[in-house]
């Protein structure tokens, strides 16, 4: 193999496919990168067996071909060579990389130990880049941690002729997100859901937003997802991530169907506020949340500990209440919406509470997100 193009080019293809390079690689040739040269196409390529990332270049391919290096390696090279043109040949067991005065030689890996990269399945629909990223992030706060319990270490996705919805949950807290996306065929009838790992869809989403339009796409398993990939394609950049089936909680139930009060306030405010009363939160220690004519009340700590109190303005109707809540989940809840004002509805001390974003005091309330919260028990 042997080819030529800019660094830049080749700096960002190799930045985008070392996203699927394992820091701890199960066999060694996955710690590398898959370069492949036809015609005048470079695809840099990498794979972990769970998520794959390809990035296609345009290249001068004087000797089409196809070449294993190291991921890590590669890429703090391409990060550091100067701004010129780059040639990349391979000589024996040896890819070499010449830019301007530079010079790096660096081994190859056994090209036929490199797993097939799953291919793109069939698309789906297209997305805004940067709404598609702005709902993943709001959602994967609540998805689960805990690997023991997998399937709540997903984000659910749900499709439709107009909405994709997403949705997570922990089993302590529950975010759902609709946003709006123009399917594939229009006229059929869509209804389907993958479960996706959310960490890896939330890395995906992210680095897709220099892209205007997200195409998706989705194997054809039924309502099953098992065994099954679901892949997003920007511009020259392409990922796939394996499905991990559609099993999930009955999540309708969980939200109230009426509520005994509200209160509308500034987010911004009161975020700032439960971050400063939390730091005298003793571990696993709650936030106590006092809803009451005119304002929120925050407090933490009790007489024999460090305490912290702080009153947020509020427009209050209902029955006044106090709520004990994780101090996190309340700060990652309010941080995840983007809106200047949140609703915030409950019940009883014992049942979810739930903020929803709002644009002004007075107007509607944004049911596109939804963030749910189980308060804490206290004693």
């Amino acid at each position: 193999m042997k080819i030529r193009l800019d660094r830049s080019a080749l700096a960002e293809a190799v930045a985008w496919a070392a996203h699927a390079v394992p820091s701890r690689p199960a066999a060694p040739t996955l710690a590398g990168l898959l370069l492949t040269a036809s015609d005048k196409v470079l695809t840099a390529s990498g794979f972990n067996y769970e998520m794959s990332a390809k990035f296609e270049v345009e290249v001068d391919a004087l000797e089409p071909g196809a070449v294993v290096v190291s991921g890590r390696l590669l890429s703090e090279v391409t990060k550091a060579l100067p701004n010129l043109p780059v040639e990349i040949s391979t000589d024996g067991s040896e890819a070499v990389l010449l830019c301007g005065a530079s010079q790096f030689a660096l081994p190859v890996l056994p090209l036929e130990d490199y797993p097939k990269l799953p291919e793109m399945p069939l698309a789906q629909g297209t997305i805004d880049g940067a709404l598609f990223a702005e709902a993943v992030a709001q959602v994967a706060v609540a998805a689960g941690r805990d690997e023991s319990l997998p399937i709540l270490t997903g984000i659910r996705l749900e499709l439709t002729n107009t909405t994709l919805r997403m949705v997570s949950t922990d089993r302590y807290r529950l975010a759902v997100r609709d946003i709006p996306w123009l399917p594939a065929e229009p006229d059929a009838e869509l209804e389907t859901c993958a479960l996706v790992p959310a960490k890896t869809l939330h890395e995906i989403a992210r680095s897709l937003t220099k892209g205007d339009q997200v195409t998706v796409s989705l194997t054809d398993t039924g309502n099953d997802g098992d065994g099954g990939v679901i892949g997003f394609e920007s511009g020259p950049r392409q990922a796939t991530t394996r499905l991990m089936g559609a099993s999930f909680v009955k999540y309708h139930t969980i939200f109230p169907s009426e509520y005994t009060g509200r209160a509308v306030v500034e987010r911004i405010p009161l975020l700032e506020a439960a971050k400063r009363v939390s730091l005298v939160v003793e571990r696993h220690a709650p936030l106590r949340m006092t809803l009451s004519q005119g304002k929120i009340t925050l407090d933490a700590g009790n007489a024999v500990e460090a305490r912290g109190r702080e009153d947020v303005s509020a427009d209050f109707e209902g029955e006044e209440i106090c709520l004990a809540a994780n101090p996190s989940f309340l700060a990652e809840g309010l941080n995840a919406i983007t809106t200047p004002w949140v609703e915030f509805s409950y019940t009883t001390t014992n049942k979810p509470a739930v903020f929803t974003p709002l644009q002004e005091p007075g107007g509607e309330h944004d049911p596109s997100y939804r963030y749910l919260f189980m308060p804490l028990r206290t004693h």
